[in-house]
């Protein structure tokens, strides 16, 4: 059973909504007079927690622009159809929320990070508000670089409207980022009383995942092998199929190392509305309908093995409300839910946790880094095998691969066992396939797009930002 801490609200407005780099510093509430007591840190930190990009909107700036999504009709096709179709700019909504939300969290992390020191409360207590604090702070950034590229670093929550920060070198800005993950790592404990709190493994989990992005694949490799070695995580092995992973009965299973929290109230998961068939018969509650159309290509389904239980996360045919069966496959029309029905969702609000870092994907790092570094070895193929047989399917052989042939194959098995996490973008990115496939798919991408466009809102607010390379 998962347990979640309480997400406090706080009673002051940390930013400007109209642009982060901005805030007005309100003397009433200042440093002598709110930040004071234990119960402070823990509010300032709870806060923290709450800045988080919505599932819908992950999946759309991270599986949109590739070959295992498509969204056909709703006023919501609006914000998909120049992600799919290579059309983005710099007035996108949400490029502009996820710059908004994740600059939110660094500025309620640099605020714990520059008052809770100076708390008087227990030591032991406050040395892991900071580790957490510093966690969140270096997982925002990772987010933002993933999406931009090396972003202004602010560390300190002391911010003026005549502030106008600068881009650092990426060389900077990477080694900030490791750094960071690194000395949390050291402080964070490998379990929490309170899921999903930041733990060790998922600091060494994010930079894993952080060489690996930016090639770094002995780095990547030893830190995987950390977690690894930890023996505190595994392969969830219950249930009848590998889709009962994401069962709401199965949330804060010892695969999920790091997760954005929902509930049915608020925040909450509306992901099943977006995905949902017309017509369908809910198993538990009539939940909202919304005009969107969030579809699985046949073309990437025909690529599964007959006999993987991931399968199982797709609906290929329902019962409508009227009666009648529907066959959604042949038309590019199956819905994935691979996150189950909620039996207390109301309205188009469900409690299903959206997964940001898995143990699957731990092992698949590994294996990716080891065959980088000197071709596939029976222990990458052992890796990539022990997700193969979670999701039951045969395994692969060594002497069947190459390097190139074995990239193709882990490539292959993470858009298997991660579809619908919004991971896509970034792997193909990794492997120098974005755009190639891209364009192979009959769209205008160019290498430039491997970044997204800094928001212009942000750009014509300070002049020391330089837009990202083709979007000027």
């Amino acid at each position: 059973m998962k347990r979640y801490f309480l997400l406090l609200l706080i009673i002051f407005s940390f930013v400007s909504c109209d642009n982060l780099l901005e805030e007005e510093v309100y003397s009433s509430l200042g440093p002598s007079n709110f930040y004071s007591t234990a119960e402070d840190a823990e509010s300032l930190l709870n806060s923290a927690y709450t800045s988080r990009v919505g599932n819908v909107q992950r999946i759309c700036m991270g599986e949109a622009p590739t070959e295992i999504f498509m969204e056909r009709k709703g006023g919501i096709y609006a914000y998909f159809r120049p992600m799919e179709e290579f059309s983005w700019n710099s007035s996108h909504n949400y490029l502009l929320n996820a710059w908004t939300q994740w600059y939110t969290g660094i500025f309620k992390t640099n605020t714990i990070l520059d008052h809770v020191p100076s708390i008087d409360m227990d030591e032991d207590r406050k040395e892991q508000i900071l580790a957490e604090a510093r966690f969140l702070r270096a997982f925002f950034y990772f987010s933002l670089y993933d999406y931009w590229g090396p972003v202004p670093l602010i560390l300190t929550s002391d911010t003026y409207p005549s502030d106008r920060p600068s881009r650092p070198s990426d060389d900077e800005f990477v080694e900030f980022v490791e750094s960071e993950f690194i000395a949390c790592s050291e402080v964070l404990p490998w379990t929490q009383d309170e899921f999903p709190r930041a733990s060790k493994g998922a600091a060494l989990g994010f930079l894993t995942k952080f060489y690996l992005n930016n090639h770094k694949w002995s780095l990547a490799a030893e830190t995987a092998k950390e977690i690894i070695d930890s023996e505190v995580h595994e392969l969830f092995k219950g249930g009848t199929s590998r889709a009962d992973l994401f069962d709401i009965e199965n949330e804060g299973n010892s695969e999920m190392i790091y997760v954005q929290a929902y509930s049915s109230q608020n925040p909450s998961n509306g992901y099943h509305s977006h995905a949902v068939p017309d017509n369908y018969t809910w198993k538990y509650n009539t939940l909202t309908n919304y005009a969107a159309d969030f579809r699985i290509p046949d073309s990437f389904l025909d690529t599964f093995d007959p006999e993987d239980q991931r399968l199982d996360a797709f609906i290929f045919k329902y019962l409508s409300t009227s009666g009648d069966s529907i066959t959604l496959r042949g038309t590019d029309n199956v819905r994935s839910f691979k996150f189950p029905e909620d039996p207390n969702a109301l309205g188009h609000t469900s409690s299903n946790d959206f997964p940001l870092l898995r143990y699957a994907d731990i092992l698949l790092s590994r294996a990716e880094a080891l065959n980088e570094i000197s071709g596939p070895t029976q222990e990458s193929v052992d890796l990539i095998n022990e997700v193969r047989e979670a999701a039951g399917i045969s395994d692969l052989q060594l002497a069947d691969y190459t390097q190139e042939t074995f990239r193709d194959a882990i490539l292959a098995e993470r858009s298997w066992e991660f579809h619908t996490e919004g991971l896509r973008r970034q792997d193909l990115i990794r492997q120098e396939r974005f755009i190639s496939d891209a364009v192979d798919r009959g769209w205008s991408a160019e290498d430039y797009m491997v970044l997204y466009p800094i928001p212009q809102s942000e750009m014509d607010a300070n002049p020391n930002l330089i837009q990202n390379e083709g979007y000027n």
